[in-house]
């Protein structure tokens, strides 16, 4: 049986018996694969990989200085090419070994000339698909940048449309509501930048996110305001839609906090703690020691809008709002799921 594999194939083969090697030489060239180099070591595979850039690799898993599945870890990580691991015992556990190092295909010993070329046209072809399916991810998260770039420049111009309908407004309340509405819009566009500029779009660590909202919030419309932050030790990680919900969220609170908490040129200090309750929960506070909400709202009465915000975002999340009672300021809790209930599996 003859499979289909360029004639012009090269083959490094990285065995260190002697006779299993020449073996395994005389298989390849049975089966009209080029011998591009050979190699008796785990460092001598890497480095014959480098150097003569084969087409595919047949790797012992034995072999002196460190071990062929070693040896195959560090060549896709430096130069990814197609590798056979060739080993003398089989066992349930091998084909997991084989494709954590990124290996396509295993041989065992001896090695059968048409299985040996059975071997290295299956590792080339999963080889290929994937770098086929590393391109489309890439182009994927090219494709997603460019929404958020995209979103971020349409809500930018939103806001400053809003800005612009503010300054020509004469009703205090009318100019107060649309400064609030375009605050929310640059918002959103500043969630879009911070995602759109995390180097993984599907995992987001949270801590960082938050702060950056809060305190570049703080530093522009309150900057006479102290901020202060607690960071759990170990990056909670979510994925984008939760820190998009949970940033818009932060934000509407800090909000609330510069806009009602310090009138008439009050000082005092605004405060982000995050803590991981378990693997599955996440708990944030935002807290002022500011001048307290109102009875009627601590007894949930006459929420005003951002306050309705705050309650839908959490409810997104599928979280736990709470207002605990305070001698000073005003202390808001949410807890969540890490998952957010609203994703798709």
């Amino acid at each position: 049986m003859k499979f289909r594999h360029p004639t012009t194939t090269r083959l490094l083969i990285a065995e260190d018996d002697p006779l299993i090697l020449r073996s395994l030489v005389t298989a390849a060239r049975e089966r009209g694969f080029l011998i591009a180099g050979e190699a008796t070591s785990g460092p001598e595979a890497v480095a014959q990989t480098l150097a003569l850039r084969p087409d595919a690799i047949l790797m012992d898993i034995g072999m002196p200085g460190f071990c062929g599945l070693e040896a195959a870890r560090q060549i896709q990580l430096c130069q990814p090419t197609p590798i056979v691991i060739v080993t003398g015992y089989d066992s349930p556990d091998l084909s997991g070994s084989v494709a954590e190092t990124g290996a396509g295909a295993y041989l065992l010993k001896p090695a059968d000339p048409v299985e040996l070329e059975y071997a290295v046209v299956i590792a080339m072809a999963r080889h290929a698909d994937l770098l086929e399916l590393k391109r489309l991810v890439q182009q994927k998260e090219l494709l997603v940048r460019e929404v958020y770039h995209r979103i971020a420049n349409q809500l930018g111009a939103s806001a400053s449309l809003l800005y612009l309908q503010a300054q020509r407004e004469s009703h205090p309340e009318a100019r107060s509501a649309l400064f609030e509405s375009e605050q929310r819009m640059r918002a959103m566009a500043k969630v879009n930048t911070l995602l759109q500029n995390n180097p993984n779009t599907a995992r987001i660590p949270l801590a960082p996110h938050l702060s950056a909202i809060a305190s570049s919030l703080i530093r522009e419309l309150r900057p006479d305001l102290l901020y202060q932050e607690s960071q759990p030790a170990e990056p909670l990680m979510v994925s984008s839609s939760s820190a998009m919900t949970c940033g818009l969220l932060v934000h509407e609170l800090v909000m609330n906090s510069i806009l009602h908490a310090f009138p008439e040129g009050r000082t005092g200090t605004i405060t982000l703690s995050l803590t991981g309750l378990d693997a599955d929960r996440i708990r944030c506070v935002v807290e002022d020691n500011g001048k307290g909400m109102p009875r009627e709202r601590d007894s949930g009465k006459n929420f005003s809008l951002g306050l309705m915000i705050v309650s839908a975002l959490c409810a997104d999340l599928g979280g736990l709002l709470l207002y605990p009672r305070s001698s000073r300021g005003t202390t808001t809790v949410i807890e969540f799921p890490i998952t957010h209930h609203k994703e798709s599996p």
